[in-house]
């Protein structure tokens, strides 16, 4: 929230420079989600993702990608997760926490680094602590559409989810690192809580045709 709350700045600065903030847009969290279907058969040989099924599958991320870059206001870390952030005791308020591993960082929706950090992929955090969380943001940013904001905020962190997916299969089928497939199961519950929103039916319809439960590890 309180990065939310900062001017967004069009021109980061840097030690070792300077580089204008790009917006994280709908060609590019499009391909973001397409890693999924690019990297996943390779590590389930039994999934195929024919003509038809690739042709849903685009129709189904196009208005998501587009309300993720119409919305794309401030500026979004896009790492954001336990271990890019350090705790700085010396420092007061939001300044404690300091941050890491920014250099992707992009102008993007709201939500995202809220999802990257309360579904992070390499640890659990609790639906519990997450309402927690999204409640204190929402009291932070009382202006917001919060059931507009929530319906992104589900959408967008089931795309992520299923780039991560694409980006974990990659990782372990390219390049030989098997410790990622620690991370699938924990991956795959969260998309499919997304899932479960009313909005995305027609998108868990899709992943429920084309990659059965036992492919979901």
């Amino acid at each position: 929230a309180a990065l939310h709350a900062a001017p967004t700045p069009a021109v980061l600065q840097g030690p070792g420079g300077s580089w204008p903030l790009l917006t994280y847009d709908a060609l590019a969290l499009k391909a973001g989600a397409d890693l999924l279907l690019e990297w996943l058969p390779a590590l389930k040989p039994q999934l195929d993702f024919g003509q038809e099924a690739r042709a849903q599958w685009d129709a189904l991320w196009t208005d998501i990608a587009c309300r993720g870059e119409a919305d794309a206001e401030v500026m979004a870390h896009r790492d954001f997760h336990a271990e890019n952030l350090l705790w700085l005791a010396d420092r007061q308020g939001a300044a404690r926490v300091g941050m890491i591993d920014f250099q992707d960082a992009l102008l993007a929706h709201p939500s995202w680094d809220l999802h990257s950090l309360l579904q992070d992929a390499r640890r659990d955090v609790s639906p519990d602590l997450e309402a927690l969380a999204l409640d204190r943001y929402f009291t932070h940013r009382p202006e917001l559409n919060r059931e507009a904001f929530l319906a992104d905020y589900a959408a967008l962190a089931a795309l992520n989810e299923a780039r991560i997916i694409g980006v974990f299969a990659r990782l372990i089928v390219r390049d030989g690192k098997p410790r990622y497939q620690a991370f699938m199961p924990r991956m795959w519950r969260q998309l499919e809580r997304n899932l479960r929103n009313p909005a995305l039916a027609d998108l868990k319809a899709w992943f429920d045709r084309h990659v059965p439960h036992k492919a979901r590890t």
